[in-house]
């Protein structure tokens, strides 16, 4: 069947297949539909297409972490852009993007990956199109050098203190994830590893995994998670060794992580991302009070408040350990004092009565509460930033937004090399 970049048309519908590339024939095996999409498995590839590389990485193809690392990367470029334009064509809307920003890195580009304990013993990520399939890997080319020793070293430690993986279909077992960050401009790095219960790791397996890998981070945490939800955050940590967080720089703004803060998993990019933002901010704009809702730790509202010194930022963000961080980022970059953080969900609404002239959103990948976007529109502030990395979100909303916005800009930045996803930034200035 000829392949159209990662889709195939079938006589019943559309069918997604990881590791095609576009003219590449291939044979299929379907797995399962997924809203209406069959999802297959490719078999053999019969006859390359033109955009088809060879991939770096031997888990390639049955990974679940990096499905487009077969395709050239200038033609990873051009299906994003093809795919947000469409999206856009479809909704209606006139606007496009021109071209999406390159990533700068196409390897060791993440600073964290979260990589999950299979039943039979794996570490590392799922298969394409499975949540019960592992694949154990021996290698990961997005992060820095080591993870395969790593996760080597936590299978040993495993086996050596007895200790049962995670069973997600039956609820059982310990050990449940390995997460590894890094900070690209610091040199630090954090493991946590992500049992079920505290009690089942004994004094001598902790002292064991600490010497296994003391050469290999600056800090190692146990992290309990005794939901039976498959999750890689936890509840409660304890530090094996080094500091419960890990620091990383970003255009010269210093932050402090905790290990189950959000932060923007492409360092170099989220430089780009961020001196774009700001850019749309404030060229030509005067802004006196910034308003960033989906604040996070303060990644948006810090670095903006160092660099205009009469800007005031209030920020709001559910994640009230994460506000915490954002009001410490401050201090430490010397902004506090114009810098407010508040903990609770967007859509209590408690920012409303806030007057400012200019508004950050970036939201989660379900786009904005709707009583989020009615707000936000009764407010009006002159200038909005919508950070969106879920551009099908961002298409729907715009619909609502030109009621009373003129869309005057818009960027397409690629923080996530050898995948689907895109960042997608829309200036949207108020009519008249």
């Amino acid at each position: 069947m000829s392949m159209r970049h990662h889709l195939a048309q079938f006589s019943e519908g559309v069918a997604h297949i990881g590791d095609v590339a576009v003219g590449d024939e291939v044979t299929a095996t379907f797995i399962k539909r997924d809203h209406g999409t069959k999802i297959s498995r490719l078999e053999t590839l019969d006859a390359p297409g033109p955009d088809r590389v060879k991939a770096p990485c031997p888990h390639a193809g049955t990974c679940g972490g990096c499905l487009w690392q077969h395709l050239s990367y200038d033609a990873q470029a051009k299906i994003k852009l093809g795919m947000i334009n469409k999206s856009f064509e479809e909704l209606g809307h006139a606007e496009r993007i021109t071209s999406v920003i390159p990533a700068k890195e196409h390897l060791k580009q993440r600073n964290r990956m979260d990589y999950c304990v299979g039943w039979n013993g794996e570490i590392g990520l799922k298969e394409y199109g499975s949540w019960n399939r592992y694949v154990d890997l021996k290698t990961c080319l997005i992060m820095n050098d080591g993870i395969g020793e790593i996760l080597q070293e936590v299978r040993e430690w495993m086996k050596a203190h007895d200790l049962s993986p995670w069973d997600a279909k039956f609820y059982r077992g310990e050990i449940r994830y390995v997460v590894v960050r890094d900070g690209k401009r610091t040199d630090q790095r954090m493991i946590t590893v992500v049992i079920h219960s505290f009690e089942s790791i004994k004094e001598d397996a902790r002292a064991d995994l600490s010497a296994r890998l003391k050469n290999s981070c600056t800090s190692l945490l146990l992290g309990e998670q005794s939901l039976t939800t498959d999750l890689s955050l936890a509840q409660k940590f304890e530090p094996l060794f080094g500091n419960e967080y890990i620091e990383e720089v970003v255009n010269d703004v210093r932050y402090q992580i905790h290990p189950n803060s959000f932060f923007q998993t492409n360092t170099v990019m989220a430089e780009e991302l961020q001196t774009i933002v700001g850019r749309l901010l404030f060229d030509g704009t005067k802004s006196s009070h910034l308003l960033d809702l989906y604040c996070g730790l303060g990644f948006f509202g810090v670095a903006f408040a160092r660099q205009h010194p009469e800007l005031k930022v209030s920020g709001f963000e559910i994640d009230a350990h994460a506000i915490e961080l954002a009001k410490y980022n401050s201090n430490i970059n010397g902004v506090g004092e114009r810098c407010d953080f508040f903990a609770g969900p967007a859509e209590d609404l408690s920012w409303k009565d806030i007057k400012a002239d200019t508004v950050i959103l970036d939201p989660p990948r379900a786009g904005l509460h709707p009583k989020v976007l009615k707000t936000v529109l009764e407010m009006a502030p002159p200038t909005i930033v919508y950070v969106s990395c879920n551009y099908h979100r961002l298409v729907h909303e715009l619909t609502q937004f030109k009621e009373k916005y003129t869309v005057e800009k818009l960027e397409a930045i690629d923080m996530f090399p050898h995948t689907p996803h895109v960042e997608v930034v829309a200036k949207l200035v108020k009519k008249n």
